[in-house]
């Protein structure tokens, strides 16, 4: 998956998230979605922050910004799994599980900079 690919990703990722407020009206739902929108725009620019980052303290701080990002999105994921299991509205099972998928390729994608940082000493003194 290009970084390109990635972004377009999230950005369907926060269309679908606006869209949960419509289908379960009432309750925290406009809070959930906006609080998983503005996680996930975090989340794009600190990943650019992430791959632009010289300085080892820059890099491992740009780390540790989005890793609590990816958290509190986790966090949010699981509470709305929680508030919509009764209902059991496919859309919102459906948004979670692509939700997660987003959270584990961010994962992932972290893990692999981490190792071609680490494998080839790309750090600068910060």
């Amino acid at each position: 998956m290009t970084l390109d690919q990635l972004y377009q990703r999230n950005e369907k990722f926060q269309r679908e998230a606006a869209k949960l407020a419509e289908l379960l009206p009432g309750g925290n739902m406009l809070e959930y979605a906006s609080m998983l929108i503005r996680g996930a725009k975090k989340i794009d620019v600190l990943l650019q922050k992430l791959i632009a980052a010289s300085g080892e303290r820059s890099f491992y701080g740009a780390l540790d910004r989005i890793e609590e990002e990816m958290d509190e999105i986790l966090f949010m994921l699981d509470k709305l799994d929680e508030a919509s299991r009764a209902k059991n509205v496919e859309y919102i099972n459906s948004f979670l599980k692509r939700g997660y998928d987003l959270m584990s390729i961010y994962s992932i994608c972290c893990d692999q900079l981490i190792e071609r940082r680490i494998k080839t000493n790309e750090f600068e003194a910060d």
